[in-house]
């Protein structure tokens, strides 16, 4: 144990005692039992039941096609976000400093689900390039797509998005353990985060690897969903003009044009949402003050706060997406719950 370093550094970047929480203004309490507490955690609690039966839906509809494997782990990606997001509605409840847990809560959900989280956006981001991408290839190669995208090979492309995101991790928690140490505020040991004697090498790698990404990413799925809408408007035009050529419209059927609409429509929800996200990871870099313990402290919690809203709805809101914009789906979600009305 001589190399470990146990003592909590107060220069550390994202931490933040329950404490502090108390501390804040009566108003800005109101404001997070309302935003956090309550409205972000009932979108979540939908959240996971939409989330489910999206799973569900496309498990029956079958795992042979790149589209439902793409949408069913984004479905399981969603799920992990909104837990990770109702344990920090949890962790960072402004009362719960009060209950007798010896346990340092922000500091436990900054090590089981603050980085976590971030995994989970990052998955869910960069299916929805790999989903863009695909629809961008099937009008570049509306013949040879089936054989360039099989199944197995989405499978592959889609476990590698997630390793690759997890292994961002790896700096992080290299240099971070869950240990007890001494409180002197509570006068008792407490449950909280320790480091490691290489934490001044890791520390901001992850973070940098986290902004670097999702930029990357949200690049990426907002120059593909141009495309996909720049195709979708052209497709318009032809079909206006030249609606007379059977040739033509067998090669571009209007299940394709749906199923690309419907991609449009995702990614769209997914630029709308993760804006924010991006934005406020790019203050953190240039504004080391706009952090958790900085000089914008209060200001970088409740921001975040809001974001987390802006997360939970797009892992919320897409089985709304999902059952207006395709019928197959709209079929199996009318007549699962059917069945179950007539057993009852």
């Amino acid at each position: 144990m001589s190399d470990l370093n146990v003592s909590f550094p107060p220069e550390e970047e994202m931490y933040l005692s329950n404490d502090n929480l108390r501390a804040d203004p009566f108003p800005l309490i109101v404001f997070i039992l309302i935003n956090n507490t309550c409205l972000c955690s009932i979108i979540g609690l939908l959240g996971l039941v939409a989330n489910v039966i999206n799973l569900i839906v496309f498990y029956r509809h079958g795992l042979n096609s790149s589209i439902n494997i793409s949408f069913f782990v984004m479905a399981i990606s969603d799920m992990f976000t909104i837990i990770f997001v109702l344990g920090a509605n949890l962790c960072f409840n402004p009362y719960i400093g009060q209950w007798s847990v010896p346990v340092m809560f922000a500091e436990v959900y900054y090590i089981t689900g603050g980085w976590p989280s971030g995994v989970s956006y990052r998955i869910t981001l960069y299916i929805t390039v790999y989903i863009t991408a695909e629809r961008c290839l099937c009008i570049l190669f509306p013949l040879k797509v089936k054989t360039m995208i099989t199944p197995i090979r989405s499978k592959f492309i889609i476990a590698l998005i997630v390793i690759l995101n997890t292994l961002t991790l790896v700096p992080e928690y290299s240099s971070i353990y869950m240990d007890w140490r001494y409180d002197s505020t509570r006068n008792e040991s407490v449950l909280g985060v320790a480091f490691r004697s290489n934490r001044l090498q890791t520390q901001g790698v992850t973070f940098l690897l986290h902004v670097c990404l999702v930029v990357t990413g949200l690049f990426c799925v907002t120059t593909l969903t141009s495309i996909l809408v720049s195709n979708l408007r052209r497709q318009a035009k032809w079909r206006m003009k030249s609606s007379s050529d059977a040739k033509q419209q067998a090669a571009y059927s209007s299940r394709d044009r749906k199923s690309q609409l419907m991609v449009v429509v995702v990614a769209i929800s997914v630029v709308i949402c993760y804006i924010p996200l991006t934005c406020v990871s790019l203050v953190s870099v240039f504004e080391p003050q706009f952090s958790i313990v900085g000089k914008y402290s209060s200001i970088f919690v409740n921001t975040w706060g809001t974001i987390f809203i802006f997360g939970m709805t797009n892992s919320s809101s897409n089985i709304l997406i999902y059952y207006k914009m395709n019928s197959k789906f709209k079929s199996t979600f009318r007549e699962m719950f059917c069945r179950t009305k007539s057993r009852i």
